[in-house]
Formats: structure tokens, sequence, C-alpha cells
């Protein structure tokens, strides 16, 4: 009697266990991307926190030097918290001038750039205010550094008015 071979268990154990190193590698390759990918994520989202945590407390000093407009309306309408960048009106002579002086001071150690490039400004226009405040990023600082003929019209602002 012959014995036949059954092919189909010859070839079973001719089956590929396990993976090779090349499906391995990619494996690993796909997984670092992914990881790259959630590191840069996570990147940007702490970039723009920052930023947005820098825009607010513009926002809170310049409520701070309205209200302090609002308690001394008087020395408002005769111009005295009329202030150019970084000025600080009369000094401390008066009520103004030390409110000037103060939030200046807040300015500068507060927002970053220190008191080279976070500024404060006040205008009046009749019985509107403009409080403009201003300050410098980290990437606006490299910049600056790169380029210092470049004035402050490319810093970050935060603007804003109200009737006193």
């Amino acid at each position: 009697m012959l014995m036949i071979h059954s092919i189909s268990a010859e070839c079973g154990a001719l089956k590929q266990r396990g993976m090779t190193l090349i499906e391995v590698l990619v494996t690993l390759l796909l997984i670092s991307v992914g990881l790259l990918g959630v590191a840069a994520l996570q990147l940007s989202t702490l970039k723009n926190n920052q930023e947005a945590y820098v825009r607010s407390q513009a926002s809170v000093l310049a409520g701070d030097i309205l209200d302090r407009i609002r308690a001394n309306a008087n020395a408002f309408r005769d111009g005295e918290y009329t202030v150019a960048w970084n000025g600080e009106g009369s000094g401390d002579t008066t009520t103004a001038g030390r409110d000037l002086t103060a939030w200046q001071a807040a300015i500068d150690a507060t927002l970053p750039g220190g008191a080279g490039d976070a500024a404060g400004r006040i205008e009046r226009n009749g019985n509107i205010v403009t409080i403009t405040i201003r300050w410098a990023e980290r990437t606006t600082q490299q910049l600056a550094k790169d380029a210092p003929d470049e004035d402050a019209t490319s810093l970050p602002t935060f603007e804003t008015r109200s009737e006193i």
C-alpha cells in the first residue's frame, strides 16, 4: 500500500508564527509619529493657554485703572489721567499720579516684557477714555533682538473704551 501524505499537513508546519522584524519596526515608527503629534499638540495647547492668561491679566489691569479713573472722575476731566506709553502723569503729587505710577508698576510686574515693552497708555476724547496695554511675548522679544529697529506696533495689545 502506498502512503499518501497529506499536502495540507506539511503546509501547516510551514505557517509563520509571530511577527517579523520589519513589522515590528513599522509599528514602532507609527507609534513614534503618533507620540510626536501628541507632544506637538500639548505644546501648542500650553502656548495658547499662556497667551490667554496674559490677555486676561491685561484685561484685569485695564479694569483696575478704569475703576481708579471712575473714583477720581474730576481729575480725569482735568486730563490728569491722560498719559503716553509708560507715562506716570504728575508723579506722586496727586491721586491720579499715584494711581498711574502704581498701574504702570503693576503692568511691568505682571506682563511679559518688563519695563521696556510692557506699557500702558490712556487717551481721553471728551468723556470717552481709551486704555491700551501692550506687552512682549517670548517670540516677540526674540524678534526684537533679531531686528532692533522694529517699532512697538507689532506687540500684542489689549484695548478697552469706556465712558466716564
